[in-house]
C-alpha cells in the first residue's frame, strides 16, 4: 500500500515535471516579459519620497483621579481608540494646519490624498506619513502634519475646561465690580477656577516622538519590481501552461497509450524520410540495413513474443483514424518477416482507401474482390514478390534477377464494392480468408480504420489476432477512449500496439535505442544475406 502511493507520487511529480518541460516556452516567455514590463513601467515613474513621523498616544488621565472619577476608556479595546484617532487625524482642517505651519502651497484635500495615518501594532503610536516628489518637502509636512493634530487634539480635549473658566472669570470680574471680592462666592469661585486649571494641566496629550528627518524614496523602484514580475510572472506561465496543458487533448507519449488502451508497446517507428514518401517506397526495400529498417525488425522481433501463446495466422492491421501510417508499417512487417524466411502472404482490405499496390508492382493481376465474386482464381490473385538487394526502392519481380533473401505473397483489393460494410461480413471472403491462412504463416491484412467505418470490425471478427497502429501527433484523448471502447467489443485478441512517427513523442530521438549495443534478433536467412554480403 505505501509502495502504490509512493509510485503514485512520483509519476504525479514525474508528470508535473514533463508539463512544465513541454510547456517550456509559456513559463520562459512569462519570466522575461513579466519582469521586463514591471521594470520598464517603473523606470518611467516620478521620482517620489515618503517622509514619516510617529505620535504617542497617551492614555494616563491624571485628572480623572483629581476628581476621583473611573476612566470610561479603560474598558475600550486599545486598536479601537488607536484607529479613532487616526480617524479623527484625516479631517481637513487638520491637514490645513499642516500646510500653514509648513509654510508649503497646497489644499488640505491634496495633502489628505498623499497622505496617510495609521495606527502601529501593538503599540500606542500614529504614524503619519506623506509622500511628495521632493524629499524636503515631505519631511517637513510629516512632521508639520503629526505636530498639528498634537494641538488639535489638545484643543479638542480641553475645549469644555476652557469654556467653563471663562465663565467662571466672568463672574469674578463682575464680583469684583459690586465690591463682592472677599466674599464666600468669590472665594468658592476662586477655588473651581484653580481647580479647573489643575485639571486642564493634568489631561493626558499626545506627543510628537520621532520626526521625519529622512525622507525615503518609494518609487521608482526597478529592482523591487523586477524582483516581483518575476514571481509573479513564474507563476503566471506555470498557471498558463497547466491551463493550456488542460486544454490541449493531443496523446503525448506511447505510455499513455498503452496504459489506457491495455495493449503492450511493440515497437516505435520513426517517420519516413521525404524520399522514400514521395516515391512510395518502403524502409524495408530501399534501405533494409538502415535504421527505420531495424524498427521493423524489432517489430517483426516483438510481433513473435507476442504471439508465442496465441499461435495467431491471420492478424489484421489497423488503426484508429486515417494518415496514421498503417499501410506503411504492415508493408514493411511482412517484408520483415518475408526476409526471415516467413511465409507470408499481404491482403489489402482497405477497401475504401486501398493503398498497397503503390509499394509493389502487381502488374494486372485480379484483386480480391473478383476472387470473391468468381470472376477470377485465388492462385491469379495472388502475386509472388522476390524480397532482393534495393533497386530504386522497388522489389524485383518473382521471375526477377538478382539474389532472392525471402519471397512475399501480395493479394491487392480488387474492385471497389458497392458497399464494402457488406462485403467484409460475407461468407466468401471468410472463405478465402481461411484458404490464404492454410497457405502462409502469417496472412496480414490491411484493414480500414476502427473508427471511421464498420468494416475492421466486422473484419476483426473473421482474423485471429490485430495489431493497433497509432500516431501521436494525430491521436486525441477523446479518440482514445473511445478507441479502447470499440477494442473492447472485438473479438480478436489484441497483440499489442505500434507507435508511428515516434520523433512527435517526448525524450525520444530518432534511432532510439540503438546507441547501447542493443541489435534485433536476425534471422538465419538475414545472417547468410549479410554474409554474402560482406
Amino acid at each position: 500500500m505505501g509502495d502504490g502511493g509512493q509510485h503514485h507520487e512520483l509519476s504525479t511529480l514525474r508528470d508535473y515535471l514533463r508539463v512544465v518541460r513541454r510547456r517550456k516556452w509559456f513559463i520562459l516567455q512569462a519570466v522575461v516579459l513579466v519582469p521586463l514590463a514591471a521594470t520598464l513601467f517603473s523606470l518611467q515613474q516620478k521620482h517620489m519620497y515618503e517622509g514619516t513621523s510617529s505620535v504617542l498616544l497617551s492614555r494616563q488621565n491624571l485628572a480623572l483621579a483629581l476628581t476621583n472619577t473611573q476612566d470610561p476608556t479603560l474598558y475600550q479595546q486599545a486598536d479601537r481608540i488607536a484607529q479613532t484617532q487616526a480617524n479623527l487625524a484625516r479631517v481637513p482642517a487638520v491637514a490645513k494646519r499642516a500646510l500653514n505651519a509648513a509654510h508649503v502651497n497646497g489644499t488640505a484635500q491634496s495633502l489628505l490624498k498623499n497622505s496617510r495615518v495609521t495606527p502601529e501594532q501593538n503599540a500606542d503610536l500614529l504614524d503619519f506619513t506623506v509622500t511628495n516628489e521632493k524629499p524636503a518637502i515631505a519631511a517637513v509636512l510629516a512632521t508639520q502634519y503629526a505636530a498639528q493634530f498634537t494641538k488639535y487634539r489638545r484643543e479638542l480635549d480641553t475645549a469644555a475646561l476652557a469654556r467653563a473658566r471663562a465663565d467662571i472669570q466672568q463672574r469674578l470680574e463682575q464680583l469684583q465690580k459690586t465690591q463682592q471680592g472677599g466674599s464666600a462666592l468669590y472665594a468658592n469661585l476662586v477655588g473651581k477656577d484653580q481647580q479647573l486649571a489643575e485639571m486642564e494641566a493634568l489631561l493626558p496629550s499626545n506627543y510628537v516622538v520621532h520626526a521625519a528627518t529622512d525622507p525615503a524614496q518609494v518609487q521608482p523602484k526597478p529592482v523591487r519590481n523586477g524582483i516581483l514580475g518575476f514571481l509573479l510572472g513564474l507563476v503566471l506561465g506555470v498557471g498558463l501552461a497547466f491551463l493550456w496543458e488542460a486544454l490541449d487533448t493531443r496523446v503525448r507519449s506511447a505510455e499513455e497509450v498503452g496504459e489506457k488502451l491495455g495493449l503492450p508497446l511493440l515497437a516505435r517507428v520513426p517517420e519516413p524520410d521525404k524520399r522514400l514518401r514521395a516515391n512510395d517506397s518502403l524502409a524495408m526495400l530501399a534501405e533494409p540495413r538502415g535504421v527505420p529498417a531495424e524498427t521493423y525488425r524489432l517489430l517483426r522481433t516483438n510481433l513473435e513474443f507476442a504471439n508465442l501463446e496465441r499461435n495467431a495466422r491471420t492478424i489484421m492491421v489497423t488503426s484508429a483514424l486515417e494518415g496514421e501510417g498503417k499501410s506503411t508499417t504492415v508493408a514493411n512487417l511482412a517484408v520483415a518477416l518475408a526476409r526471415a524466411g516467413k511465409r507470408v502472404i499481404l491482403v489489402d482490405l482497405d477497401l475504401r482507401r486501398p493503398y498497397l499496390d503503390r509499394f509493389f508492382d502487381l502488374g494486372d493481376s485480379p484483386g480480391l474482390t473478383e476472387v470473391a465474386l468468381g470472376h477470377a482464381n485465388l492462385e491469379d490473385a495472388i502475386v509472388p514478390i522476390a524480397i532482393t538487394e534495393p533497386n530504386g526502392g522497388k522489389p524485383a519481380e518473382g521471375n526477377g534477377h538478382g539474389q532472392v533473401h525471402g519471397m512475399l505473397e501480395v493479394v491487392r483489393s480488387g474492385a471497389i464494392p458497392p458497399d464494402a460494410g457488406e462485403f467484409v461480413g460475407t461468407h466468401a471472403l471468410a472463405e478465402i480468408l481461411r484458404k490464404l491462412r492454410e497457405r502462409a504463416d502469417f496472412v496480414l491484412v490491411d484493414s480500414p480504420p476502427l473508427l471511421h467505418v464498420g468494416d475492421a470490425m466486422t473484419l476483426s471478427g473473421k482474423v485471429d489476432s490485430l495489431i493497433l497502429v497509432t500516431r501521436l501527433n494525430l491521436l486525441k484523448r477523446p479518440t482514445l477512449t473511445e478507441l479502447h471502447r470499440v477494442l473492447n467489443t472485438s473479438t480478436a485478441s489484441k497483440l499489442g500496439f505500434v507507435l508511428t512517427g515516434a520523433g512527435f513523442e517526448e525524450g525520444y530521438g530518432y534511432g532510439y535505442g540503438y546507441g547501447y549495443g542493443y541489435q534485433p534478433r536476425e534471422s538465419e536467412s538475414e545472417r547468410a544475406e549479410r554474409a554474402s554480403v560482406k
